[in-house]
């Protein structure tokens, strides 16, 4: 399995299928999809399958204010890979690539059914949940120190 940047296009089957179950492929564009410093990286196995995707960009923490901060969204893996440590995979992309743009945290909006995958990580979790718009699934900020991740 190699993890790699791939175009958008690449990534939304997985992340329709994972995340938003149900719903039409263009339900799973976010808006920062198309920003310039945008980047969608894919967990490729050797028989071309994508097998997990994540999508990272600069973005303000909520709960960190002033620091140079990356947001991830998006991270879904495939109910097939689960346990297999593509999302630990993804993550070390992740923080390489934060670390490449001089952030200081890492955070994201996690969905609550993937906060114990977090914090094995090194992220903890802040504030109240809440509901995201779209699914009105359970979430919570989580953040992490760059160097406190242990993907």
């Amino acid at each position: 399995m190699t993890v790699r940047e791939v175009p958008v296009e690449t990534i939304l089957p997985l992340r329709a299928q994972v995340l938003r179950a149900g719903r039409p492929l263009a339900s799973a564009r976010s808006r920062q999809d198309g920003l310039a410093g945008t980047r969608h990286l894919a967990a490729i196995t050797e028989s071309g399958e994508v097998a997990g995707v994540v999508t990272y960009f600069l973005a303000d923490s909520p709960v960190s204010p002033g620091r140079r901060a990356v947001r991830f969204r998006g991270m879904a893996v495939d109910d097939a890979h689960r346990g297999s440590g593509i999302g630990r995979a993804l993550m070390r992309e992740v923080v390489a690539g934060a670390r490449e743009a001089g952030a200081e945290i890492l955070w994201a909006n996690g969905r609550d059914g993937a906060l114990t995958f977090y914090e094995r990580i090194g992220f903890r979790v802040e504030g109240d949940g809440f509901l995201d718009d779209d699914m009105q699934l359970p979430h919570h900020v989580v953040i992490a120190e760059l160097d406190a991740v242990t993907a």
